[in-house]
């Protein structure tokens, strides 16, 4: 039997913990720095290229036959010592880790890859090389700006975009999570969706992939690193070396949602308590994205839509917004989703109204989107809008002017309802309407009393009313005010 040369690069996450030790009953904290492997590729002894009778990803299950995760052998000039896991982006283009793609030490690309056809059995290692790959080849290697492959740690920016020169098979996902998606999923703990073809435990690998489901942990798009996500980890289930550049998803009704790539974790394989793993989230590398797209000859995405605002008006929210910045050519849509991320209003144009809602505080963001369904959605920042229906308004008041004169003062509908208001209307105590209509120069959405200066020239004792009129009705009559009698 062939001997199975299985040599991998490492990466690792520094982490500094604080180890609390009793002195005097008083914890005294010392920080302690440690550098443990992450879960992506590491050196492992020689092993059969035979599947395990109790694989684990480790305590994953099969995946033979999924279409979205390729296995990728790197040639450096002389063998092929690294192996990695990739996501189908495309059928032309394969998302992995830049440490997959480049040499030890250098950000210079490695001499060149074997990739084997989505999800089939993959003999990455052996003393003649990768065995039954595709015949795909990869003629480009996109990568962040300045990525360098220094050391056995996870570098910033750790994620990379191989183009190859035919379809290696179909996209394995629906679209690219946007950074409003992420944000929900990390508030909510979802399940992220993992698989790759990595070791199955300490030294144990197999040719065949297998996949686990973790829960969303963390979300940092200004991390140090770049912009990053973690996923949990324990010993009952997790990823080993070898999954570096494996995809990471989640799915729900729309399809499969690419979060990003897996870099590597900060645990050693099977042996993770309250652990995690370190990914790179495409969406947030939208230049290197676009620029392998368009160089494969697919729709760039367009970034997230600028400038959102939201104004009630009657039992509606107006929502408006500026162009994306980036790929604004390639928008040939615009979805308005709530908090829930459900799509609430759909518009060719930069503005959408969501009808028919009840009383209540709405909030939305918007998501661009071009031909394949693609683009990006910040998380809700705007302000809210308050849908409000009219009420009545309290009794006017009767006030005396410096000039020894009286006016009616009435509050207005400002501030209390969202309802478009075309006019209020006074009438005193006999039915007669002393000012009707909305006052010249007057911001009745903003000023919060008007002043009507017609009161009756009869003699008598007079009470005064106030109603206004709006586009979804008119509010009840108020209470009278105080009595005033005119001589």
């Amino acid at each position: 039997m062939a001997q199975f040369l299985i040599m991998a690069s490492k990466r690792c996450v520094l982490l500094s913990r604080r180890i609390a030790r009793p002195r005097s009953r008083v914890l005294v904290a010392i920080a302690v720095s440690t550098v443990v492997c992450m879960s992506a590729l590491t050196l492992a002894p020689a092993a059969s290229a035979q599947p395990l009778a109790a694989p684990r990803i480790y305590g994953g299950t099969p995946a033979n036959g999924n279409p979205a995760i390729v296995s990728i052998a790197t040639f450096d000039g002389t063998s092929w010592p690294t192996g990695c896991t990739g996501g189908m982006l495309r059928g032309r283009l394969v998302l992995t880790a830049s440490h997959c793609t480049t040499s030890q030490g250098s950000g210079t690309g490695v001499s060149g890859f074997a990739l084997f056809n989505p999800g089939a059995t993959a003999l990455t290692y052996s003393n003649t090389g990768p065995q039954g790959a595709s015949p795909a080849k990869v003629i480009d290697a996109f990568r962040p700006a300045g990525y360098v492959n220094s050391t056995n740690q996870v570098q910033p920016n750790d994620i990379s975009i191989l183009q190859l020169d035919r379809d290696l098979g179909a996209p394995g996902f629906t679209r690219l999570a946007t950074h409003f998606d992420v944000e929900r999923w990390k508030a909510a703990g979802t399940m992220v969706q993992h698989a790759g073809y990595g070791l199955t435990g300490p030294g144990q690998r197999t040719t065949n992939p297998f996949a686990t489901s973790l829960p969303f942990a963390s979300f940092n798009p200004t991390s140090s690193l770049g912009q990053t996500f973690t996923t949990g980890q324990s010993p009952a289930s997790g990823i080993c070396p070898g999954d570096s550049g494996s995809p990471a998803w989640v799915s729900d009704a729309s399809g499969n949602i690419l979060l990003g790539e897996v870099a590597g974790g900060n645990a050693p394989c099977g042996q993770a308590t309250n652990y995690s793993n370190l990914g790179f989230f495409a969406m947030g590398y939208l230049e290197m994205v676009n620029s392998a797209l368009r160089a494969a000859g697919y729709p760039t995405i367009p970034s997230a839509p600028q400038g959102i605002s939201l104004t009630a008006l009657n039992q509606s929210v107006v929502v408006a917004w500026q162009a994306p910045a980036t790929s604004p050519e390639t928008v040939v849509g615009y979805d308005v989703l709530d908090a829930s991320g459900a799509v609430v209003c759909q518009t060719t144009t930069t503005t959408c109204t969501v009808p028919n809602l009840p009383d209540g505080t709405y909030a939305y963001t918007v998501r661009s989107r071009n031909v394949e369904n693609e683009g990006d959605a910040m998380p809700i920042s705007a302000a809210p809008a308050v849908v409000a229906a009219p009420t009545q308004l309290p009794a006017p008041k009767v006030v005396k002017t410096p000039k020894g004169k009286s006016s009616i003062v009435y509050q207005t509908l400002a501030g209390k309802s969202s309802a478009v208001v075309t006019s209020y209307t006074v009438r005193d105590n006999r039915g007669r309407v002393l000012c009707s209509g909305l006052p010249a120069g007057d911001s009745v959405l903003t000023k919060p009393t008007l002043t009507c200066n017609t009161l009756p020239t009869k003699p008598g004792t007079y009470r005064f009313t106030i109603q206004a009129e709006t586009e979804t009705g008119s509010t009840p009559v108020s209470s009278a005010s105080r009595p005033i009698r005119i001589r």
